[in-house]
């Protein structure tokens, strides 16, 4: 039979690299929110200050959130899934808030 590269990964190699693709995208949350943030400071514009909030929620906060919640407090899966959703949702609120609220001229 042909061997498909994945076969000849071993599970601790497959391991490391879903860590790596976990820190990606939190290093671009860190920036999207942090170029909002600035946005926001440049122009007093109070919906930028929402969306900056709403982004470090969504792709920020829950990697070190996952890592708290499952070596320090060691909680079940289902458990850590459901508090992981709650940044997200509040974060996703702020996004759509600041998009939506009107803006004074």
């Amino acid at each position: 039979m042909l061997d498909t590269p994945l076969q000849s990964i071993d599970l601790e190699t497959l391991r490391t690299i879903r860590q790596v693709s976990e820190v990606i995208p939190m290093i671009i949350g860190l920036g999207i929110g942090y170029l909002a943030y600035t946005a926001y400071r440049q122009n007093q514009s109070r919906p930028m200050l929402y969306i900056a909030i709403g982004f470090i929620l969504v792709l920020f906060v829950q990697a070190p959130l996952a890592l708290i919640f499952t070596y320090v407090l060691e909680l079940p899966t289902a458990v850590l899934n459901l508090l992981l959703q709650i940044p997200e949702f509040t974060g996703l609120g702020l996004i759509l808030y600041g998009l939506w609220m009107p803006r004074r001229e």
